[in-house]
């Protein structure tokens, strides 16, 4: 399978998770509310951290070693280094699942402030071991390129998780708000679980690679990952934390600004629940590009093919800013509409307007990142990423109390932080490769948005005007400017194909 074609079927299935991803919390809006999904976005941060620490950065660390092995024909290393790696992510995996559960309640008291969250929290945490054996899979099928598998498995987990999710939360409604959000919460153990028996039997069943392993440089293989799963347990650490402050911050701010505290709660559901999973759709282009490329440089590098490294890179600031900059025109075209019929709730376009401008902040920085990690500059992207964050949280901290603001402030910090981030991960990597960076890269994505902006607002008005249902109309303002855009983007010429069609050696 070439590049293309990997990338391809990991945007298909992304997009596919990430449509399931935003559907899901309509019937969950409505099962939980936007106190109910306050209770539950609070959680997931926590979760996020302890997952990072459980798991660190050695997944991509696998799939680095054992691509830079393979492009020099050295199977049986290859094999060891999944093999120590996965030994170490079940450990971790292990201590920090009884941690958080045994931490639950000071953490949903102390941290969050609302003991409400502690069900939430504790249930969560098998979740937290079965994704650390997943991630060891992950690097495994990762570092062979075998980018299918990766897809097939990430669509499996969305679609069991989804389930699990709807079917807990609907079943523990009765019992209260807090077992509700506690059982959709749960939905996070039952798409690990069954990606987990997914990815062991698809490596049951694909070619094997050569498994003789060498037990004298066990502990030296082992300092090789963590060297490497460092920085990048760093900079992924940093993200989950972001959202943590969020949970600790806003909610007791916008209190301090005068709001009840179940007030703040929905608010910070609005924020974190509604407006942010709509600006974090476009990064399912770029997850798929930094699971293809991180395997894919590291090889070009270990065999000494700069000009493929390069293009690469060049191809991937392309594509991100070509996703990035309609998403931004869209979600301000439409974040009225968009969120009634996504959340039937008006409220979450408030936040959603000082998000939107962050998601090619978001974009970059997550490609970036991925692309300064695949060449061995991991500690600048941890570098810029926690200046992000720290702009974040010091922001959230004094815009959200203030009552002509109070959830535009945490929205505005948020934004802001994502486009410092990706400013200074961009700076090392252009600093690398000279001229990765161009300014046709902004330039004719912009255009093409701007075109499309008008096009989006009249279909919306002339599909309204006729009598169509909202839902109907909003549909087909969105599906006419993806059109006009694909269109544009065709004659503009900013995908640049042909730079993928060279087959990863």
């Amino acid at each position: 399978m070439s590049l293309a074609q990997g990338v391809l079927v990991l945007l298909i299935s992304g997009a596919l998770t990430k449509f399931i991803g935003v559907f899901y919390r309509v019937p969950l809006s409505y099962l939980l509310g936007a106190e109910g999904i306050g209770l539950y976005q609070m959680a997931y941060p926590v979760f996020g951290v302890a997952v990072i620490l459980a798991s660190g950065g050695l997944p991509l660390a696998i799939a680095r070693f054992m691509a830079e092995q393979l492009a020099l024909r050295r199977e049986d290393k290859a094999w060891r280094i999944y093999a120590i790696g996965r030994q170490l992510l079940i450990l971790q995996g292990l201590i920090l699942a009884v941690l958080l559960f045994g931490a639950a309640p000071l953490l949903a008291t102390k941290l969050l402030g609302d003991p409400r969250a502690e069900l939430p929290l504790r249930a969560l945490a098998p979740a937290v071991f079965l994704v650390a054996v997943e991630g060891s899979l992950k690097g495994y099928f990762q570092g062979r390129q075998m980018l299918s598998v990766l897809a097939q498995g990430q669509a499996l987990e969305q679609v069991c998780r989804v389930a699990t999710m709807l079917l807990l939360a609907h079943l523990m409604l009765p019992l209260g708000l807090e077992y509700a959000a506690a059982g959709a919460t749960a939905g996070a153990a039952g798409g690990a679980a069954s990606v987990v028996l997914f990815l062991e039997w698809q490596q049951r069943c694909k070619p094997r690679l050569s498994q003789g392993v060498g037990s004298g440089d066990w502990y030296v293989s082992a300092r090789q990952l963590c060297s490497v799963s460092l920085p990048v347990m760093l900079g992924s650490f940093i993200m989950p934390v972001m959202q943590m402050v969020d949970a600790a911050i806003v909610p007791l701010r916008l209190q301090a600004g005068g709001i009840p505290m179940r007030t703040a709660t929905a608010l910070f559901g609005h924020h974190a629940g509604m407006a942010m999973s709509l600006v974090g759709i476009p990064t399912v282009a770029t997850a798929a590009l930094a699971t293809a490329l991180v395997p894919s440089i590291a090889g070009a590098l270990a065999q000494g093919d700069q000009l493929q490294a390069t293009r690469r890179v060049r191809q991937a600031l392309s594509l991100t800013l070509a996703v990035a900059i309609p998403a931004v025109a869209g979600l301000y075209a439409l974040p009225e509409e968009i969120c009634l019929v996504l959340f039937n709730s008006l409220e979450a376009a408030v936040p959603l307007r000082y998000l939107a401008f962050g998601t090619i902040g978001l974009c970059l920085m997550e490609t970036g990142s991925a692309l300064l990690h695949s060449m061995g500059l991991g500690r600048w992207a941890v570098l810029a990423i926690f200046c992000g964050g720290l702009l974040n949280a010091v922001l959230d901290y004094h815009l959200s109390a203030l009552p002509l603001l109070n959830i535009r402030g945490a929205a505005l910090g948020t934004a802001l932080g994502f486009s410092l981030a990706a400013v200074l991960i961009l700076i090392p990597l252009i600093q690398k490769i000279p001229g990765s960076l161009r300014a046709s890269f902004f330039f004719f994505p912009t255009v093409a948005a701007s075109i499309m902006f008008p096009v989006v607002r009249f279909v919306l008005s002339w599909v309204l005007d006729c009598g169509w249902p909202l839902a109907v109309a909003t549909l087909g303002a969105v599906a006419a400017g993806a059109a006009v855009y694909g269109v544009l983007a065709l004659l503009l010429g900013m995908l640049f194909p042909e730079a993928w069609l060279i087959r990863p050696r």
